[in-house]
């Protein structure tokens, strides 16, 4: 079975003869990225009726912008102009350069304003649009990012797609694109067929009908492929820009667990501190930035996204239960106290993100001048440079600096003559100016959307670090959320995508419902609260009756097709496949309830998806290697149940046990795990596999010795 990417790579070639037709009549555009109410009149910019903030903020441009419409203005464009579908994210600093230099221009306003329908998309609104026309830029360019803007038909078929574009460049594109449409649109009729065919392509799948044995040696000989990519000098993978992808890390953790592997252990540790200490965490306002720009972790791109930090707030929470290195518990903790600073929401739920730019550019807020920190430091100015990791004679834009917290050791102390205590102080003095000076700055943009898959992702991550740590603010803080979401983006027992301005929008799509049964799995798995339980069924249900893909084992993003196409993702992105997430669950579930339904639905996934498993394709699976893990290794069910089942939960969940189905109860249960093993008065744990248990044990270091030696 081919991957996606080798779908996208063939189905370009398939078309190049209409690809390059087009292009050449264009031009070659520089690429740069990131990485609702009716309208009555379209020859205005109808964007200030929004909640987005991204919308609104091309609300003042002189285009008429309109937000996207499922029926793409068919009724209102009666001369049938093509459209201009532009995309981007409220956060994305390339979006804001082009607004500024070609969509403000007045000029280009009234050449799109006479020629075209132009509309505006939220891609965080409407990832399923994004989706669409992002598989299409690709098939036609080989690469995409962020602003995406693509010309299209009247019908919404894409015939041009580019990413950022000068003054000058997009004008022309645009004139050579309408003048062919006027002269001669029967190429672009050509092309749009191809690029409608590529894409229903690569969202169709060959499924086998035979199943294929599963063991070790799928994962192991993917690992040995994938080490191949990975920068053992500065960590992550050998990247330009270098991203922290939590899915990846958290595979590899588990990997590394199960099969003992020291050279994965090492590698997984050395990327996980030399992150913490990285560019793109913030040491003095918290947080991750989205990815840093160079392979060196040294400068971020400042934006800070919620799925990157609630991601890594399991991450670094389960690294500390395996190692208990002690940065890994601060980054959770600055990293929490980050988010609840500056992204929740007063009355419940986190915000999406916090731009990179303020008024005086990207990263402004952040960075400092060599003054500034002279200033600062006052006479320990070499001490405060080498505490914060900066090179004098590598500036950011040739004059600012990004503050680094590098690890402080013996030698680090005895360089400086000074002991530790002494060094904190000074930090606290340094930081405390730093701070003063930063809050003359104006704050980045807070994209203030409530999106309900994302605070599901941090339910997840908050629930990880209370187990790790056993801080009940973690678990309250996740309840909370997760109330929110339940009171707020569920309505008739459905959820809607977002939540702004008081009112929940846009009908859900899968990851909201597959991310919010993991997150009511994760707490039900933590508290024995069954209320959790049926929530999670519930979704599941839903995912099963409204999003199942009619020739695959698979779900669909959305419910219905998005213009002239389904949408099937299986890999893994900035936040985990769907797909796989949907697969854990019901492997899950299966395991909890013995419902054959679920665990033979979870098994179809596993089975349609073992082809992207070779040489070295299954770095973009890695959740779905999470639950391969769970079958073809030893994997266990430990079930804790009487009146003390929460504390001896909490005492077990402490320590990283990757493959084990925990289920706990203070009461009796006729669940399978479960049945007939409450004794009044008694809290016994039972450790088994395959349903077959080990002798009941009281405590919960007795359990883990069963665990340990079963296999040895």
């Amino acid at each position: 079975m081919e991957t996606r990417d080798q779908k996208l790579k063939s189905i370009k070639l398939e078309t190049k003869f209409v690809v390059l037709t087009v292009l050449v009549l264009c031009l070659n555009v520089l690429f740069i990225s990131c990485e609702t109410k009716a309208i009555k009149n379209i020859n205005q910019n109808n964007l200030k009726l929004e909640s987005s903030p991204y919308l609104l903020q091309h609300a003042k441009n002189p285009v008429y912008w309109q937000r996207w419409d499922r029926e793409v203005y068919k009724n209102l464009n009666p001369e049938e102009k093509l459209l201009v579908v532009s995309i981007g994210y409220s956060s994305c600093h390339w979006c804001h350069v082009m607004e500024k230099e070609t969509f403000e221009d007045q000029e280009v306003a009234d050449y799109m304003n006479q020629n075209f329908v132009s509309v505006k998309v939220d891609r965080e609104e409407n990832p399923e649009v994004d989706n669409i026309y992002m598989t299409a830029t690709q098939m036609m360019t080989g690469s995409g990012g962020w602003p995406l803007n693509v010309i299209c038909l009247p019908d919404g078929r894409p015939v041009y797609g580019g990413t950022y574009h000068t003054k000058e460049q997009w004008l022309e594109v645009l004139g050579k694109i309408q003048k062919l449409y006027t002269n001669d649109k029967s190429q672009l009729m050509v092309f749009a067929d191809r690029v409608e065919k590529g894409i229903q392509e690569v969202n169709t799948f060959e499924i086998s009908p035979e199943s294929k044995l599963i063991s070790p040696s799928i994962l192991e000989d993917e690992m040995q492929y994938w080490m191949r990519e990975w920068d053992e000098e500065f960590g992550g993978e050998k990247r330009d820009q270098k991203f922290i992808t939590p899915v990846k890390f958290n595979y590899i953790q588990q990997y590394q667990k199960l099969t003992g592997d020291e050279k994965v252990k090492e590698y997984f540790d050395k990327s996980l501190i030399t992150i913490a200490h990285s560019g793109v965490f913030d040491p003095l306002d918290g947080g991750f930035y989205r990815y840093t720009v160079d392979p060196y972790w040294n400068i971020p791109h400042f934006e800070k996204m919620l799925y990157d930090n609630a991601q890594v707030l399991g991450l670094y929470s389960n690294a500390f239960k395996q190692s208990k290195n002690s940065v890994f518990k601060e980054r959770v903790y600055q990293t929490f106290n980050f988010l609840k600073k500056r992204m929740a929401n007063p009355a419940g739920g986190y915000y999406s993100a916090i731009d990179a730019d303020n008024n005086e550019g990207e990263g402004r807020y952040y960075v400092f001048s060599k003054e500034s920190l002279q200033a600062a430091a006052e006479d320990d100015f070499d001490l405060l440079i080498a505490y914060f990791n900066i090179d004098l004679n590598e500036p950011f834009e040739e004059y600012f600096y990004n503050l680094k917290l590098r690890p402080i050791d013996s030698a680090f102390l005895e360089q400086y003559k000074i002991d530790r205590e002494t060094l904190e102080a000074k930090q606290k003095s340094w930081i405390s100016k730093l701070k003063v000076e930063m809050q003359k700055r104006e704050f980045p943009l807070i994209d203030t959307k409530i999106i309900t898959s994302w605070n599901a992702l941090l339910i997840v991550g908050l629930t990880q670090a209370y187990e790790a740590f056993g801080d009940p603010e973690f678990l309250k803080e996740a309840e909370s959320i997760y109330s929110f979401l339940k009171d707020n983006s569920y309505k008739n027992k459905h959820f809607f995508h977002t939540f702004q301005e008081g009112n929940p929008k846009i009908e859900g799509f899968l990851e909201d419902y597959a991310f919010m049964a993991q997150a009511a799995i994760t707490l039900y798995k933590t508290t024995g609260n069954s209320t959790m339980l049926e929530d999670a069924i519930a979704f599941n249900t839903i995912v099963l009756k409204e999003f199942k893909d009619d020739t695959s084992p698979f779900f669909t993003f959305t419910k219905d097709p998005t213009l002239f196409s389904k949408i099937v993702g299986v890999d893994d992105n900035v936040i985990p496949s769907a797909n796989a997430v949907m697969a854990e669950n019901l492997w899950t579930l299966g395991q909890w309830t013995g419902e054959k339904t679920y665990s033979k639905q979870a098994e179809a996934m596993i089975q349609g998806v073992l082809p992207y498993f070779s040489e070295g394709g299954g770095s973009d699976y890695s959740q779905w290697s999470q639950l391969l893990a769970m079958e073809v290794y030893p994997h266990y069910e430990v079930v804790i149940i009487g009146s003390e089942a929460k504390n001896k939960t909490v005492e077990f969940q402490k320590e990283y046990y990757p493959n084990v189905v925990f289920q706990t109860s203070k009461s009796e249960s006729d669940l399978p795990l479960l049945k007939d093993r409450f004794f009044e008065e008694e809290t016994y744990i039972y450790v088994c596999q395959n349903r077959v248990c080990l002798r009941p044990v009281e405590s919960v270091k007795e359990a883990i010795k069963q665990m340990d030696s079963w296999n040895n």
